[in-house]
């Protein structure tokens, strides 16, 4: 079994603009246009090799190939895409001019693609125009590499570290609130002091000194004279009988 060939995804830059070459829509007749590369679809194209050194242009959005409208061989005739029914207006092959740039020169018409009336803007229309030689910028074109877009890579559930106890933190010291700003209290007005008059000393005046009476003498009680002791009478002697 043969081995399946490999298809080269390509974005078509234009020398003269930058721009890429683009789809405008999915349905066959749709033309094809120059716009800012964006790295979407529409600007991506997959070469597949026909017979005598040319390709078919493949747009990977609509899967149509690179054509000319109505197979035109006219100069000026504007490029579509179409269903792919191995018609020459739908093979193309590259024209070296430098190392990095090459015309792409239509096989039926022998006319090269060109951007109409040579215009810079998004959406300026493709065409096939006579070859004007290397001076023509305009119908230079280089393959740059489609930049596959990667898948997200799966995110992996990361299981919680253990927590680690945090060393205790020393008690903060409390600060004393800072004290209230007390309004000044109003000083008490303060009549201004008379001065006071110079006080003159007056020294006592000595009061004559009183002579003490003499105290009086005490009066001694009359002294008594003892009184004889009254003899008892001495009895009688009695009588002789």
């Amino acid at each position: 079994m043969a081995a399946r060939e490999k298809r080269e995804e390509i974005v078509i830059v234009n020398r003269r603009t930058g721009k890429a070459l683009q789809i405008t829509g999915p349905d066959n007749g749709q033309i094809v246009e120059q716009a800012e590369p964006n790295g979407s679809d529409a600007q991506v194209w997959i070469q597949v090799k026909a017979p005598g050194r040319a390709v078919k242009l493949v747009n990977k959005q609509n899967g149509k190939v690179l054509d000319v409208t109505h197979g035109s061989t006219e100069a000026g005739s504007w490029a579509q895409t179409w269903d792919d029914v191995d018609g020459g207006s739908q093979v193309w092959k590259w024209v070296k001019v430098t190392a990095t740039y090459k015309k792409l020169l239509n096989v039926q018409s022998g006319k090269v693609l060109d951007i109409v009336e040579m215009r810079e803007d998004d959406g300026a229309p493709a065409q096939i125009w006579d070859d004007v030689g290397d001076e023509g910028v305009g119908q230079q074109w280089k393959a740059v590499p489609a930049v596959e877009k990667p898948e997200p890579a799966p995110v992996k559930e990361e299981k919680p570290a253990p927590k680690k106890r945090a060393p205790r933190k020393p008690r903060a010291v409390k600060e004393a609130a800072p004290a209230k700003e007390e309004a000044p209290k109003a000083e008490p007005k303060t009549e201004p002091v008379a001065k006071a008059e110079p006080e003159v000393k007056t020294e006592p005046k000595a009061e004559p000194v009183k002579e003490a009476a003499p105290a009086p003498a005490k009066s001694e009680a009359p002294k008594t004279e003892p009184k004889p002791a009254r003899r008892k009478p001495g009895r009688k002697p009695k009588a002789a009988k």
